[in-house]
């Protein structure tokens, strides 16, 4: 399937999930804007948005990389204006921002009520809240072309126990989230849904497997 002349938005795209689902989508041809808030590449994680950029147009697609903090309402808005006056339509919009992984992984093993605030704000704010944000910006451009496609990352953890609880609660409003846009929008040929990935083998969860190999 040919996505030339599709104009495709992922959040979250420096590496893992999103970096992964813009690879795919370039290599059917497609124009993907990627965001995250590592332009260059750093010490601190790896991959960044340039090295997404760089591998999506060697497999045929156009990557436009935009530096975003989606925790930024303001930066959000500004990148939605950048997409509309650069191609004037959106076709696919990829809520994959995501803050949490590193409060999950010290949260874990905590009880809730002795967790501080931001094992809560950081998975809600950066991974419910500016995917609502970010799905606002593209029903507005959908509803008017009269067609457009939303997909919010999310997980089993929706339905089951896993990590913590700001990150159940997180995952559940995601889909409950998707259900209800999707009900909205469905009268404007627009549509929106929830994935579930499943476990990936990303960047944070080999680094996990090494160091745990590493201490046995």
């Amino acid at each position: 399937m040919s996505l030339h002349n599709k104009i495709c938005l992922v959040t979250g795209a420096s590496r893992g999930i999103g970096r992964g689902i813009a690879l795919a989508l370039g290599s059917e041809g497609a124009t993907v804007y990627i965001t995250g808030r590592t332009l260059e590449l750093s010490s601190k994680a790896p991959g960044s948005l340039n090295i997404t950029a760089e591998e999506v147009n060697a497999r045929g697609g156009v990557a436009i990389p935009v530096q975003c903090d989606h925790g930024v309402d303001e930066e959000i808005h500004r990148l939605f204006d950048k997409i509309k006056k650069d191609h004037g339509k959106i076709d696919l919009l990829v809520n994959n921002a995501f803050k949490g992984v590193g409060t999950i992984g010290k949260n874990t093993a905590i009880p809730f009520w002795e967790q501080e605030k931001e094992s809560w704000d950081d998975v809600i704010h950066v991974g419910l809240r500016c995917h609502f944000i970010a799905s606002q910006g593209a029903a507005k451009m959908m509803v008017t072309q009269k067609d457009g496609l939303i997909v919010n990352i999310s997980s089993a953890g929706a339905l089951f126990n896993f990590f913590t609880t700001p990150y159940g609660v997180g995952k559940a409003g995601l889909d409950k989230m998707s259900e209800m846009c999707g009900k909205e929008l469905k009268q404007h040929n627009v549509t929106c849904v929830s994935l579930w990935p499943g476990l990936v083998q990303t960047e944070a969860i080999v680094a996990a497997k090494e160091s745990l190999e590493k201490k046995v």
